[in-house]
């Protein structure tokens, strides 16, 4: 039975690490998007950028997206703006945001003819070439763009063409911010000479040292000698850690609604009915938050009591692994924690 208990630990601690790196990218988005935000309305375009984008890239949230297009606008990369506000009017449609929706629309139309773009020509004999790669400023170019006019930022870019037998070939070509329609033309590759580097030698398995006489090797797989107590310690830390990372997840949800609502409110605290709704589910998930941590806070105690208390007591002595049962209430507001020992 403790074993048992130990691999749902093992289990809960994966997902425990997975809602603690959700609840952390959640806050840590919406710390950047603040910060960004605040940037971008004092007009600190250079500033503000990056952080929206880190906070887009924790959590894709299309307010972010929004904001992060608005900053490229100013910042003249225009086409990066174009993309994401197209983007962010689909995204507010399917989240039925008509605000939004209209918004990006109005600066997607608004830019499109501004944008210069960038067309790769691949000669017919080149798209013969088996695993031809191009890239574009290290990203791959997909076939389906080749010898299209694609949108791009104004600036300096690298084209480099790469396939299996034929030595790379690379270019470096500049687009005004608007209105440019540049053009690279990728030339005849060359075929590699022959004779290329040798393999390096695959280096010789080096021979296990045999153990000292009497002393013993350690198994592959091999449990630690552990008692009831010990089994039951790390279980009960293990169910402590993920509901502390739930409640974490809920915190950061809920700091996130209630930045949404504010989108509703005047600086009166006067709100429209989307900002009461998203302001009472934020207080929702912060009591959850709450519920959650201090769960998770009893049980990661209670687990490091039991595993110093087995581990004090003497080989001989038989331990009984605790039953415990932890009971979240249906309003979330209460933690109730009983068992035996």
């Amino acid at each position: 039975m403790s074993r048992c208990l130990f691999i749902f630990s093992l289990l809960g601690s994966s997902a425990f690490a997975n809602a603690a790196l959700a609840q952390t990218d959640s806050a840590a988005a919406e710390v950047l998007f603040q910060e960004g935000r605040a940037l971008l309305r004092k007009g600190s375009i250079d500033e503000a950028c990056p952080k929206l984008s880190d906070s887009f890239k924790l959590e894709p949230a299309t307010g972010t997206l929004v904001a992060l297009a608005l900053c490229h606008e100013q910042q003249g990369k225009l086409a990066s703006a174009w993309a994401e506000f197209t983007s962010a009017a689909a995204r507010a449609r399917r989240e039925s945001r008509p605000d939004r929706e209209k918004l990006a629309n109005e600066h997607a139309t608004a830019l499109k003819p501004r944008l210069s773009t960038l067309t790769i020509l691949v000669p017919p004999a080149l798209r013969a070439i088996s695993a031809l790669e191009i890239r574009r400023d290290g990203g791959t170019l997909v076939e389906s763009a080749w010898s299209n006019a694609m949108p791009i930022d104004g600036g300096e870019h690298v084209v480099r063409v790469t396939a299996p037998g034929y030595e790379s070939w690379e270019t470096r070509v500049t687009v005004k911010a608007e209105g440019e329609a540049a053009s690279v033309k990728i030339p005849d590759l060359k075929a590699e000479s022959e004779g290329g580097a040798r393999p390096a030698a695959l280096e010789p398995t080096k021979a296990r040292r045999p153990a000292p006489s009497g002393a013993m090797e350690p198994t592959e797989g091999a449990s630690a000698p552990w008692k009831g107590l010990e089994w039951a310690g790390v279980a009960s830390a293990s169910a402590g850690l993920v509901a502390l990372g739930v409640g974490g997840y809920f915190l950061g949800s809920a700091l996130s609604k209630h930045s949404n609502g504010d989108d509703y409110c005047d600086a009166n605290n006067s709100c429209r009915q989307p900002g009461y709704d998203d302001r009472n589910e934020a207080r929702r998930r912060g009591n959850l938050a709450t519920a959650f941590g201090i769960g998770g806070g009893v049980l990661v105690g209670l687990g490091a009591t039991l595993f110093i208390v087995g581990r004090t007591r003497t080989s001989g002595e038989q331990s009984r692994a605790p039953n415990y049962t932890l009971a979240l209430t249906s309003n979330g507001q209460s933690v109730m924690l009983r068992g035996t020992f």
